[in-house]
């Protein structure tokens, strides 16, 4: 399973949470690994949907055959983001 097809399985499921904002998807063409990194509303939003989200990753996971290195929770302290609109001249 490709990541862009995990991100379109998960994508419907993800959005069904409260407090859910985003999802990125780093991936390395070297090695072959992907990141995939949820973003939340808040603390509170991330403890209620974790159980659900284990579920469905174990799941996604055994589908895959894919290895989990780990899970690790990250606190956003910068996000400067460049809009994507038309280019600039």
């Amino acid at each position: 399973m490709t990541a862009k097809m995990a991100a379109d399985s998960m994508l419907t499921w993800l959005q069904e949470f409260e407090g859910y904002c985003g999802l990125v998807i780093l991936t390395s063409a070297e090695t072959g690994s992907a990141r995939f990194v949820t973003l939340w509303e808040n603390l509170d939003a991330l403890e209620r949907s974790e159980r659900g989200r284990a579920a469905v990753r174990e799941s996604m996971i055994a589908t895959a055959g894919a290895e989990l290195e780990s899970v690790e929770r990250y606190e956003v302290v910068l996000d400067e983001r460049v809009d994507s609109g038309p280019p600039r001249t």
